[in-house]
């Protein structure tokens, strides 16, 4: 027991270190947690004891709730999370006018408030139409107009302040380019141990194909991280906001050109297979020269991901151009055929790259 207990202790505090040293989850959720406690202890004092309201429940919940990840999904958040609930202040108001038992009125309200909630433009807020509603109604608040001005009041500044947290209190910068880098890394990599194969005539198709479905995942990641860095670039006050604004505009014309390679290396990997298979005359020549062309697109990929000159040696062109020459030249149809079906897949990836080939 005392082995778990020193585990435990060292997993605290590790997790401690890694969130006061590194930008990553652990500071995240720690500023998270901070920041929420910060918006419920303000709301509840600013209500209970500036305005004196007596059912101060609404303000902390709704400040805590718009504590979000961005200062646009904050300000987003409270626009929804203020209609509703407005939308069960109504429904309580009207289902209190029509039923005069508090059962059958709590059991209306919510199912009608469940409803009502459907609306998308609620999304995961709508549950909140019905929960206010039964709230209301079993507090007695339904009945009275100053108790119902309380609660919209309440809401309103805990939204306020929900965002005026978020917006000021270490607002989140989030950058791109790590999952980016991931991509373009993995790609290289991949046409690097494609190429390993032609030289030594051992065809790994299997394998590059299923890593090269894999590279999709990848994509995904990447733009996601980049919309993520744009949208808390938005409104942000902090002077980090603006560079990674930046450096999100920077990858996204990267990523651009490399989200349509992905399928494209999965093709060549295919294209690659019963070429490796041919016995001919020139059969290592061949090889060799598609190694070279794989080297020559990997380079590629990392000079646009590094943000380099392209094929500032003309090593991609003269490649392919080597390649082309076997392939028209070969009196072997069936190679010629196979030879171009590379060719046509290889000139996909320079063309996603800005370079133009003739």
């Amino acid at each position: 027991m005392q082995v778990g207990v020193l585990e435990r202790g060292r997993f605290v505090g590790s997790w401690i270190v890694r969130a006061v040293r590194e930008a990553g989850h652990e500071r995240y959720v720690a500023l998270q947690a901070f920041r929420s406690t910060l918006a419920a202890v303000v709301a509840w004092l600013v209500v209970t004891e500036v305005f004196h309201f007596q059912q101060a429940f609404l303000a902390p919940y709704v400040a805590v709730f718009l504590v979000e990840a961005t200062l646009v999904r904050s300000l987003q958040q409270a626009v929804v999370q203020v209609g509703a609930v407005v939308a069960g202040l109504l429904v309580a108001v009207v289902v209190t006018r029509l039923v005069e038992s508090t059962t059958a009125a709590i059991g209306m309200a919510v199912a009608v408030g469940y409803f009502a909630g459907r609306w998308r433009r609620f999304g995961a807020s709508g549950i909140w139409v019905a929960i206010t509603a039964l709230l209301v109604i079993a507090t007695g608040a339904s009945d009275s107009p100053i108790l119902l001005g309380e609660r919209l009041a309440e809401t309103m500044i805990g939204a306020a302040i929900g965002v005026a947290v978020t917006a000021l209190v270490f607002p989140p910068v989030y950058s791109a380019g790590k999952e980016a880098g991931e991509l373009t890394g993995e790609l290289r990599d991949l046409l690097r141990d494609m190429a390993s194969g032609c030289r030594e005539g051992s065809s790994g198709v299997r394998d590059w194909v299923q890593r090269a479905r894999g590279i999709d995942s990848l994509v995904q990641r990447a733009f996601d991280e980049s919309r993520w860095a744009h949208e808390s670039a938005r409104m942000n006050p902090r002077p980090a906001a603006a560079r990674a604004g930046e450096w999100a505009r920077r990858w996204d014309r990267t990523l651009d050109d490399l989200s349509s390679v992905s399928s494209a290396v999965e093709e060549l990997a295919h294209a690659l297979d019963p070429v490796l298979g041919d016995e001919i005359a020139e059969s290592d020549r061949v090889r060799t020269t598609i190694a070279a062309t794989l080297d020559a697109l990997a380079e590629l990929i990392d000079a646009v991901g590094a943000g380099r000159e392209v094929d500032p040696d003309g090593a991609c062109r003269s490649n392919l151009t080597e390649l082309e020459r076997f392939a028209t030249e070969s009196d072997d149809l069936a190679l010629t055929a196979r030879l171009g079906a590379v060719l046509h897949t290889a000139r996909r990836i320079v063309a996603a790259m800005g370079l133009e080939v003739r």
